[in-house]
């Protein structure tokens, strides 16, 4: 029984020792000097299509859900690349016009945005483009980008079809740091 509390208390005290030192290390972070983007708003233009095939999903209240990955550039203030989960919930066949919502992630040298925009989509029957307004947030940054934490996005954006399909979304995302 001795023993046994002996090797208990050894052991508490070496994950004592670990988590101390994992604590060390974490404070020991490279510091990072934010990009100075307060002053203006972030204006992207940006060019995306699919990353693999869309998931259509019907239910049996008469309504579908469509969500398909995007991947493609972003260039203007920022250069880097960009990927967006785009999600719909609508009645089948979709409307004209709905809603839409998009989670995206923007990848540069200096760091990473993520974010979402959120409105609606609208197509005009038989067109081959259908056109996106939309605001959201900004919702995690690298170090580089914090003035951009909470910052807000507008997106005007058009998606272009062929045959009935989506095949890709391009447009503008403007951000604008929260005072």
């Amino acid at each position: 029984m001795l023993k046994r509390s002996h090797l208990l208390t050894l052991l508490v005290i070496c994950f004592a020792i670990v988590g101390m030192s994992g604590m060390a290390l974490a404070q020991e972070a490279d510091m990072i000097e934010p990009v100075n983007l307060t002053s203006e708003p972030v204006v992207l233009e940006f060019n995306s299509g699919a990353a693999g095939p869309p998931t259509i999903e019907l239910l049996t209240d008469g309504r579908m859900t469509f969500r398909i990955t995007g991947a493609g550039t972003v260039t203007g203030a920022l250069a880097g690349n960009l990927t967006a989960r785009v999600s719909e919930v609508t009645v089948n066949p979709a409307p004209p016009f709905h809603q839409v919502t998009v989670m995206f992630t923007i990848e540069t040298e200096q760091g990473m945005i993520e974010g979402y925009y959120a409105g609606s989509l609208h197509r005009s029957e038989g067109a081959d483009q259908a056109d996106i307004s939309a605001t959201g947030a900004i919702l995690s940054v690298s170090g580089a980008y914090a003035d951009l934490y909470l910052a807000e996005v507008i997106v005007k954006s058009a998606v272009q079809f062929v045959d009935g399909r989506s095949v890709g979304e391009s447009g503008t995302i403007t951000i604008s740091a929260r005072s």
